[in-house]
């Protein structure tokens, strides 16, 4: 006795289309006939034609009747209303479009009934590898996993190397598998080869997980959760015959890829050197990689207090990238995330209706978040974050590339300090970064030139006017900061008043000197 979940997985019947009452995957059959007549479990063969088409109702309603497959080159149609109607039988109804005689139809099903009989049904999965191969080569992931997951009767998961989904399945964001991961780790740990199936248990849930591995390569997972009435060896047998096909896609995928990576990150390198001839150029390049540089963009640069190549080599800069990828996807955002000489640049395509307020404060709220979560998950690691301003173009995103590491770079020197700057929140070092540097070492070393001199105090005397500075001239604040009494402070600053030949009560001569200590700083 075959189940329609068995025959369906064979050569020509894995072709077929499945009409409708496939919650009835499980049934089983024993005979095969041409005729509606007769009493025992039946699997009904029609020739697709109007006449038995029209029929199809009356034949289900037959208790012998299990399913029909329908054959021929004409494919049947059938209304919503009718689809509906069969899958209350509960009975498959399958469409073979494919030019067989009866003969041949039932000869193929009493081969797979006798291979079952003698305990060699395994070789039906082998030999239907072929047909997954063609199947992904020919029409893609999506399809793939639809397909399987039809044939099963439950839904199969495509998941990456970190376990996160995979996003052929776009309508399942709310399936999550990254629980899996430390089951997975903890069951594989030690082992000198990863197991072709693993059975992870969590909970009261059963889950059976497939790796995607090659000697190199570690591509993702195939993952399933256990259901009540399933047919597990069926679907463990029919998963594990589809690996070669996903393993042979990645592989091509992945040369692809290596090929098309270099053009990319041409095609990015040129966008953030100004080396893009026009916005229309802009566009059309954009769209090869899927990305719509008509919106309007915001740009940051993330940096880290190590250069990438040299970060502990237990930190997954790949990893960190899709984080932040996801970060940004989970708000319904679309982004650029790529590593550009030691940084991570980020590309956030926004609503274009925004004020400018509101896209400078959005852009803030949303850096701030990013660099809350690489915190988070990257304890031992500081970053900055620097933030370029917008351009009605995303042609001019240079300009706010550039600035955005003006932002990181200037945003050290500020008095007060923030892990997240904005490049029109930097205040005059943004003028000061226009500058000559000689230009900028002569002014600092002129207006401070007796306070540098005095090598016995020149130390105490700077950090006297950093306090100052930063606590706004509060001369309470400052003293405490500086552990001294405030009149000790007071006579501090009247000695350097006559140093500098300087009223701190004129704005102009305090302005002067803070420039000065900036810039020190800057260059330093």
């Amino acid at each position: 006795m075959l189940t329609f979940q068995e025959l369906i997985t064979a050569s020509p019947f894995n072709q077929a289309n499945i009409i409708g009452g496939w919650k009835g995957k499980e049934k089983s059959f024993l005979h095969v006939q041409d005729t509606p007549i007769g009493s025992d479990v039946t699997l009904l063969l029609m020739q697709s034609e109007p006449d038995t088409v029209a029929q199809l109702q009356d034949y289900l309603f037959l208790p012998h009747i299990q399913g029909i497959l329908l054959f021929g080159k004409m494919e049947p149609y059938l209304t919503n209303e009718e689809v509906n109607e069969i899958d209350t039988h509960h009975k498959p109804v399958l469409f073979l479009k494919e030019e067989i005689n009866l003969v041949s139809l039932k000869k193929s099903i009493s081969d797979l009934a006798h291979l079952k009989s003698i305990g060699l049904y395994q070789y039906v999965f082998e030999h239907s590898t072929r047909y997954w191969v063609e199947l992904i080569d020919s029409q893609g992931l999506a399809p793939f996993f639809k397909r399987l997951s039809l044939i099963l009767g439950q839904e199969i998961f495509l998941l990456d190397e970190y376990f996160y989904l995979h996003s052929i399945h776009s309508n399942h964001q709310q399936e999550s598998f990254k629980h899996l991961e430390s089951l997975y780790q903890s069951q594989n740990a030690g082992r000198q080869e990863p197991e072709s199936l693993l059975l992870l248990q969590d909970r009261q849930e059963h889950y059976f997980l497939f790796p995607l591995v090659t000697e190199t390569n570690q591509y993702g997972f195939v993952v399933f959760k256990e259901q009540p009435n399933m047919m597990i060896d069926i679907c463990i047998e029919q998963v594990i015959h589809t690996i070669p096909a996903l393993l042979s896609f990645f592989k091509k995928e992945e040369a692809v890829l290596r090929a098309h990576q270099s053009y990319k990150d041409n095609f990015l390198y040129n966008l953030l050197y100004n080396n893009i001839e026009s916005e229309q150029l802009l566009f059309q390049q954009g769209k090869q990689w899927g990305w719509d540089f008509a919106k309007q963009a915001e740009l940051m640069v993330i940096r880290f207090n190590q250069k990438m190549d040299q970060m502990n080599s237990g930190i997954n800069i790949e990893l960190m990238l899709k984080k932040i990828q996801l970060f940004i996807s989970s708000r319904s955002l679309h982004g650029i995330i790529f590593k550009l000489q030691g940084d991570i640049i980020v590309i956030i395509f926004e609503d274009s209706s925004l004020l400018p307020k509101q896209r400078k404060d959005f852009t803030l709220t949303l850096a701030q978040q990013i660099h809350d979560q690489l915190k988070k998950e990257l304890k031992e690691l500081e970053c900055e974050i620097g933030i370029g301003r917008h351009y009605a173009s995303n042609k001019e995103l240079f300009r706010s590339f550039y600035e955005a590491k003006v932002a990181i770079e200037l945003g050290k020197y500020e008095i007060k300090k923030a892990a997240v700057r904005h490049f029109e929140d930097i205040g005059i070092g943004r003028l000061l970064s226009n500058i000559h540097r000689n230009t900028l070492h002569d002014y600092y070393a002129e207006v401070l030139r007796d306070v540098l001199l005095d090598q016995e105090n020149k130390t105490v005397h700077l950090e006297t006017l950093e306090s100052f500075f930063y606590n706004n001239a509060d001369i309470n604040l400052t003293a405490e900061q500086l552990y001294v009494h405030p009149n000790t402070l007071r006579k501090r600053l009247k000695k350097l008043e006559l140093i500098l030949n300087a009223d701190f009560n004129q704005l102009e001569d305090l302005l002067e000197i803070y420039v000065a200590i900036k810039i020190m700083k800057m260059i330093k």
